[in-house]
């Protein structure tokens, strides 16, 4: 059943991966969680990865605290929390730790397509073994290009580099509170980071304040995947309500109605995918008729469907 794909997160805790992930990654969202269409991971390291071009996912990064630099196309950029980065797969970039000796990058890194974990998967497994060590203590990074073939990650080995075949024009860098333009504006509380163009359909990305309730609804087509940045969140699932904090993951499938509502004051932030893409425009229809469909702060069912249903979002009339 569709409802057998729900599962909430505890603040550090990870999905279950094959074999044991550096303690500083926790998979949030895997590929086999999402059908194949992105992998979300939380990291909490160095932010350290040398020059490297991936061929079969774009990446898109979404900084929690810390500096991280991101160099691409001959530029440095400089990431601080609240920023939003969109790199493109076929060309070659680095990221690196910009803060201070012995600090952090605490970081979602979203894979779409999904499967990043996979890799990681297998390089750790060679690494357990040894496989990837040369007899004077350096990575083999001959061997962990072999192992990243399948997954179409290569990184620049000095000789034989991989060749660039991306759109640089698609890469973008946004600063707290810039959004990606659309049909119209919309309030900050609607934050759009990644539209579904940007991402070949596969997601949509927002950063959203939960202001006021929103009531029991389905989603027919799209999973909505929730991270909680700050404050708490409500959910009711199946006859469950359930409290999400900061750091805390839920997966809400298609199919299944489900009533999100702030939890506390301050209202909660929260990053929001919708996988498929296509929430902006939800966002912005409801935004374009707002005064129809939100009176006193609290939504009208009837009045939203005039406006969700071409999305494939229905919410119920009779509660």
């Amino acid at each position: 059943m569709f409802k057998d794909r729900f599962f909430l997160l505890d603040a550090g805790a990870s999905r279950p991966t094959r074999v044991p992930l550096p303690p500083s990654m926790s998979v949030k969202a895997g590929a086999a969680e999402t059908e194949g269409r992105f992998s979300l991971i939380e990291n909490r390291g160095d932010g350290h990865i040398p020059a490297h071009v991936h061929d079969t996912f774009d990446e898109l990064v979404y900084v929690l605290d810390g500096d991280l630099g991101i160099q691409f196309d001959g530029a440095g950029h400089h990431l601080t929390a609240g920023m939003f980065a969109l790199v493109p797969r076929g060309v070659t970039h680095a990221m690196r730790n910009l803060g201070p000796d012995g600090s952090a990058v605490h970081a979602l890194q979203l894979f779409a397509p999904g499967g990043w974990e996979r890799y990681v998967e297998d390089v750790c497994e060679a690494g357990e073994a040894d496989a990837l060590m040369l007899p004077d203590g350096r990575r083999d990074w001959q061997k962990i290009n072999e192992l990243g073939k399948p997954y179409g990650m290569r990184y620049h080995l000095g000789q034989d580099d991989p060749a660039e075949w991306g759109d640089k024009s698609r890469f973008y860098l946004l600063r707290q509170g810039q959004v990606r333009l659309g049909r119209i504006a919309v309030p900050p509380a609607f934050g759009i980071k990644a539209r579904s163009e940007d991402t070949d359909s596969l997601i949509s990305l927002l950063e959203v304040t939960v202001a006021q309730p929103v009531p029991r609804h389905t989603h027919h087509v799209a999973d909505e995947c929730i991270y909680v940045v700050d404050g708490v969140l409500e959910i009711d699932f199946d006859g469950v309500t359930h409290r999400a904090g900061e750091g805390q993951f839920v997966l809400l499938p298609h199919g299944v109605p489900h009533a999100i509502r702030p939890g506390s004051t301050p209202p909660p932030k929260v990053i929001q995918v919708s996988s498929p893409g296509g929430w902006e425009c939800v966002v912005e229809a409801l935004i374009e008729h707002r005064a129809e469909v939100s009176q006193g702060g609290r939504f009208n069912p009837a009045a939203l469907n005039r406006y969700t249903r071409r999305y494939h979002v229905v919410y119920e009339e009779n509660e």
